[in-house]
């Protein structure tokens, strides 16, 4: 797979000096991967990566603080209501295999007249 940009964004992609993909490097002459750059580039995803998670952790304990006991009440809500839904699906679902457990009876009668 050839890289768009010139450096790719994942792991499977590693880049060389030249900013080709490894399985081209044998094309361009290049030789092998720099593996100093590929970490430097790996490390810089991991901060950013790992800087976003610590900014979700945060804003997660302040959304609870603020918003929680409504969260709670509309959890509660969606259980509720849920429930009901699921309720009435396997009424319905009896209600099918009742009809056609008869529907069976019925056919099975008739073919043998």
């Amino acid at each position: 797979m050839e890289c768009k940009s010139g450096t790719c964004d994942t792991e499977e992609h590693a880049t060389c000096s030249c900013n080709c993909s490894e399985m081209e490097c044998n094309d361009c002459g290049c030789g092998t991967a720099d593996p100093v750059k590929m970490s430097m580039e790996m490390l810089h995803k991991a901060f950013h990566d790992a800087m976003y998670q610590v900014h979700v952790e945060r804003l997660k304990k302040r959304i609870d603080a603020n918003f929680g006991p409504g969260l709670d009440k509309a959890a509660d809500a969606m259980i509720e209501t849920a429930g009901k839904v699921w309720q009435s699906m396997l009424v319905q679902a009896e209600g099918k295999k009742e009809l056609e457990s008869k529907l069976q009876k019925i056919f099975s009668e008739t073919n043998r007249r």
